[in-house]
């Protein structure tokens, strides 16, 4: 549907590999990288500086540039920290997605695993600079918490996701952390608006998570990694997952009832629900359940983007309702124009996906 079928690969031998060398190696590290993954971050940034514009605050476009580039680094520090420590769990599975598995790298011999290591430790002193500079102590707390919680999602000795506490950190980060300190640059506090928009896609996020681990759960388990779908078992996780869906958006109408969030926001967030109701009957067809490659990927792919465009709708909900204020139109059309951008290059990533289906 939106990837090309994979078959699952051996296992490489006990020997590994020989790295690869030169202008192969440098493409190695760019799929280590997963650089396509960082376009989800423009979105709780966006959405954090949308709030603050939303309640009467100056767009600041230096600390708005220094969140969004602290965003991708630790974002980046992960993945090369995640490559490394995960490598065992990676060589065991033979189910991988493009999405779930890691980028392949080490397990093809492409990159060795001290230079994943080595770059993850220049990325994660690039994020200490980057938090020592940040102008408050409010928000060098917060950042400094979202880059201990990234490094030890799978670095000894915390081994969160290897705890049954990876898909909470995840959600933490993503949908706490970082926007927290996009809104703490431009505003000085983290407004009850933006806690309130953020709880109902933080539950998706831990769903998704746990849609992610489904795929990886049999070799997850094999080297004693212990995510909760290992912890409590396939249909159990299911149940969770969908559970959490009618909860979030339940959530979500409680909190606009309230009058926590914009009625505007509301309806554009809860236009993403059809993804909510597709994703739960594709697993409780068994979507997941016999680790096919070519069912799965359609499965975690928009388990993902689920949680992407629910914050993109936020987003653009916040925006309309700060423009019927008396909001700053400058602010207002910056970032107007990255939620666009993150519009098109997502729909230019549907082509691409529907490109390869269609040769496979």
């Amino acid at each position: 549907m939106l990837e090309p079928r994979l078959i699952p690969r051996p296992r490489p031998p006990a020997g590994g590999a020989t790295p690869a060398r030169g202008l192969a190696a440098w493409r190695g590290l760019l799929r280590l990288a997963r650089l396509r993954f960082l376009l989800y971050n423009l979105l709780p940034v966006g959405l954090a500086v949308a709030v603050s514009v939303h309640q009467g605050h100056p767009l600041d476009l230096r600390w708005y540039a220094v969140a969004q580039l602290f965003a991708w680094v630790v974002h980046v520090m992960t993945h090369f920290c995640n490559e490394y420590f995960d490598l065992e769990a990676d060589r065991a599975n033979v189910f991988f997605t493009p999405w779930t598995g890691g980028s392949r790298a080490l397990v093809d011999g492409l990159v060795t695993p001290m230079v994943s290591l080595g770059a993850g430790f220049v990325l994660f002193g690039l994020s200490t600079l980057m938090v020592a500079v940040m102008p408050s102590w409010q928000a060098r707390v917060l950042a400094t918490t979202a880059v201990v919680l990234a490094w030890f999602y799978t670095a000894p000795p915390l081994r969160l996701n290897y705890r049954g506490a990876g898909e909470l950190t995840v959600a933490a980060i993503l949908n706490g952390l970082w926007p927290a300190v996009a809104v703490v640059l431009q505003a000085g506090a983290v407004p009850w608006l933006l806690l309130a928009v953020l709880a109902p896609t933080a539950l998706l996020q831990v769903a998704r998570m746990m849609v992610m681990n489904l795929g990886d759960r049999r070799s997850d388990a094999a080297v004693g990694k212990r995510t909760l779908p290992v912890i409590i078992g396939y249909r159990p996780a299911v149940r969770l997952i969908v559970a959490a869906q009618p909860v979030a958006y339940g959530m979500l109408t409680a909190f606009a009832a309230l009058g926590w969030v914009p009625w505007l926001a509301w309806a554009a967030m809860v236009a993403t629900a059809p993804l909510s109701v597709w994703l739960v009957l594709q697993l409780r067809r068994g979507a997941m359940h016999d680790l096919d490659p070519g069912r799965m990927t359609p499965v975690v792919f928009w388990a993902s983007n689920h949680v992407s465009l629910i914050v993109a709708a936020a987003m653009l909900g916040v925006l309309l309702d700060a423009a019927r204020s008396s909001a700053s139109t400058a602010a207002l059309a910056v970032l107007g124009a990255v939620l666009a951008g993150y519009g098109l290059l997502f729909a230019h990533r549907l082509w691409l996906a529907r490109r390869a289906a269609a040769r496979a």
